[in-house]
C-alpha cells in the first residue's frame, strides 16, 4: 500500500521496502557509482512505466483530444464512428471516451452505436464499483498520480455524469419504443443519484483522514480555497451535483408512458423540489395529484402555486400531448491554474489545478410554432454547467490533499537530488516536475450546458413545427404526429448554430404492449 514515511524528518514515498526517490550519485569512478547509475535508470524506467499505465491523457490536455468531436457536432460534419476515438475507447479512460462517442452518436441519430457505447461505460463503471480489492493497476495508477499528475488515475465519472449516462441510455431505449428498457435505465439513474452521494461522502472522509495523517492543516489549503472562491456563485445554484430535475422529469415521462402514474408523480415531485420555478413541473404535479385523488397534497400544491390553473378532465379523445426536451449548447471545459504549495526544503512549488472561469450566459428558451402561431416556449429545468462546477467544488478537499502530498514528494526529490547530485541533479528533477505537472481537465464535454422542457396539449394529428432559437442558424422544422390520447416526444439539441431533432410518438396501444 502506498504511504509516506520519513527520513531525517523529511517524507519520502515508499512501496514495501523500495524507496521511491532520487538515489545517491557522487560521480566517483568506482563500482558503487556504477550501481547508483543503474539505480537511477531503474527509477526513470519505473516512472515511464507508471506514466504508461496512467491512461491516454497523462500529458495531453483532454479537451484537445475531444475537440474534433465537438467541432463535428457544431459544423454538422459526418464522423466515421467505426474509427473515431478507437484506441481511446479501449484505454484506461474508456468510460469517458465511450460516453463522448456515445453522446455524439445519440445527438446525430445513431441510437445503436450510442447504446453500445453507453453500455460499455455502464458495464465498466459497475465492474469498478464491485471490485472488493485494490488491483495492481490501481496501485500503479495511484503511484503515478503521486509522482506525475492526477491524469494518471483512470477516469470513473463524476456523479452527475453517471446519472446522465443512464438517462441518455433511457432516451435511446425510448427512441426505439422499448419502454421496459427505458424504465430499467431511469430506475438505475435514480439509484445512482443516491449512490453518488454516498460514494462522495466516503471519499471525502477518506481524504480527511489522509489530511490528518499527513498533518495538512487549513494553512496549507488557504490559497487553494481563495482561487476557487470565484466558482461559489455558480456552484450555489444547485444543492449538490448528484441530483438534477431533468433526470427526474424524464423518469416521470417514462413512468407515465408505462402507465405507472404514481411513480411518475413521485419523480415529478422530486423534480419540482429541485426546480420549483418551472411552470410545466408545477402543472404536471398538480395534474397528477388531482388524477390520483390526493386531495390534501392537491390543496397544498394549489396554495403553493396559485397561478396554475386546475386541470380539467378531457371530454374528447381527439387530443394528445407534445413533450419537448431541449438541450442547449455545451457544458464548459475546465482550465488549468497554477497554485503555489509549500514543499518543505524546496520552498514553494506551483502545482496545476483544474478550474472553471467562463462567464455564464443566460438560458435562452426554444420557441415552438405551428400553423396558427406559437404553441409554447421551453423553460429551464437543469443547469448542467452548475452541476459540473458543483462537482469540482465538492472534490476540492480530495484534490487539495493529493496535490499537497505531491508537492511534498516533488520538493523532497528536488532537495535530495541537489544534495546528492549537485546542480545537475536539481535541474533534472525540476525539469521532470515541470514536464509532469498538468491539471486533470477531464470531464464529459459533449453534454449540454442546460436542459429545458415544454409540454402542450394539442388536437391529434400531423404537424410541421417551426423551431426558433436566437443562436441557431435560420429556422429548423420538425414533423410531429400526435396520436389521439397519446404523446409525441420531441428532442431538440442545439450545438452552435445547428439544431438536431428526433421525434417518437406513443399511441395508447403501444403503452399496453409495453406492459
Amino acid at each position: 500500500m502506498l504511504r509516506t514515511d520519513s527520513i531525517d524528518n523529511e517524507p519520502y514515498l515508499r512501496e514495501g521496502a523500495i524507496w521511491i526517490g532520487s538515489p545517491s550519485f557522487n560521480m566517483e569512478k568506482d563500482v558503487n557509482a556504477l550501481l547508483k547509475i543503474w539505480s537511477q535508470i531503474a527509477v526513470l524506467t519505473m516512472l515511464l512505466f507508471l506514466t504508461a499505465c496512467a491512461g491516454t491523457s497523462t500529458f495531453t490536455a483532454y479537451p484537445h483530444k475531444i475537440q474534433p468531436l465537438v467541432t463535428a457536432m457544431v459544423n454538422r460534419t459526418p464522423v466515421d464512428l467505426s474509427k473515431s476515438l478507437l484506441s481511446e475507447r479501449k484505454s484506461n479512460d474508456l468510460i469517458l471516451y465511450n460516453m463522448e462517442h456515445g453522446r455524439y452518436a445519440h445527438v446525430t441519430g445513431n441510437s445503436n452505436v450510442s447504446m453500445e457505447d453507453f453500455k460499455t461505460s455502464i458495464d465498466k463503471i459497475r465492474a469498478n464499483d464491485e471490485k472488493a480489492l485494490i488491483s495492481a493497476s490501481a496501485i500503479a495508477a495511484n503511484m503515478a498520480a503521486t509522482l506525475v499528475n492526477d491524469n494518471a488515475i483512470p477516469y470513473e465519472g463524476d456523479g452527475y455524469e453517471r446519472v446522465l449516462l443512464h438517462q441518455y441510455q433511457a432516451l435511446n431505449y425510448l427512441k426505439k419504443k422499448d419502454l421496459d428498457g427505458a424504465g430499467v435505465e431511469v430506475r438505475r439513474a435514480n439509484a445512482e443519484q443516491n449512490d453518488s452521494l454516498k460514494r462522495f461522502e466516503k471519499e471525502l472522509e477518506k481524504s480527511r483522514e489522509e489530511a490528518a495523517k499527513k498533518k495538512i492543516n487549513a494553512g496549507n489549503t488557504s490559497n487553494i480555497e481563495t482561487q476557487y472562491a470565484q466558482m461559489d456563485e455558480i456552484a450555489g445554484k444547485v444543492k449538490n451535483s448528484f441530483q438534477n430535475a431533468y433526470t427526474f422529469y424524464v423518469s416521470g415521462i417514462i413512468y407515465e408512458l408505462l402507465q405507472q402514474e404514481n411513480d411518475a408523480y413521485i419523480d415529478y415531485k422530486k423534480a419540482l423540489e429541485i426546480y420549483p420555478e418551472n411552470s410545466y413541473l408545477q402543472k404536471d404535479v398538480i395534474r397528477l395529484a388531482a388524477k390520483l385523488g390526493m386531495r390534501k397534497e392537491f390543496e397544498e400544491l394549489k396554495q403553493r402555486f396559485p397561478g396554475v390553473q386546475t386541470p380539467v378532465a378531457a371530454t374528447s379523445t381527439g387530443f394528445g400531448e407534445i413533450l419537448v426536451l431541449f438541450e442547449d449548447g455545451f457544458v464548459p471545459q475546465k482550465h488549468e491554474v497554477m497554485i503555489p504549495i509549500p514543499a518543505g526544503k524546496a520552498g514553494v512549488l506551483a502545482l496545476a489545478f483544474p478550474i472553471y472561469w467562463e462567464k455564464w450566459s443566460t438560458q435562452t428558451p426554444l420557441r415552438i410554432f405551428g400553423d396558427n402561431g406559437q404553441i409554447g416556449a421551453t423553460e429551464p429545468i437543469c443547469d448542467v454547467r452548475a452541476l459540473a462546477v458543483k462537482a469540482l467544488k465538492e472534490k476540492i478537499p480530495v484534490i487539495a490533499t493529493r496535490q499537497i502530498v505531491r508537492a511534498v514528494v516533488k520538493g523532497v526529490a528536488a532537495a535530495e537530488a541537489k544534495k546528492k547530485m549537485g546542480d545537475l541533479g536539481q535541474f533534472a528533477t525540476n525539469v521532470w516536475n515541470l514536464v509532469s505537472e498538468s491539471a486533470d481537465l477531464r470531464s464529459w464535454l459533449t453534454l449540454p450546458a442546460n436542459a429545458q422542457i415544454m409540454r402542450a396539449t394539442l388536437p391529434s394529428g400531423k404537424y410541421r413545427l417551426s423551431l426558433q432559437h436566437p443562436m441557431a442558424v435560420g429556422r429548423s422544422y420538425a414533423d410531429v404526429e400526435i396520436p389521439p390520447d397519446g404523446k409525441a416526444v420531441l428532442q431538440v439539441i442545439r450545438t452552435g448554430g445547428q439544431l438536431y431533432t428526433s421525434v417518437t410518438s406513443f399511441a395508447p396501444s403501444i403503452k399496453q404492449e409495453a406492459l
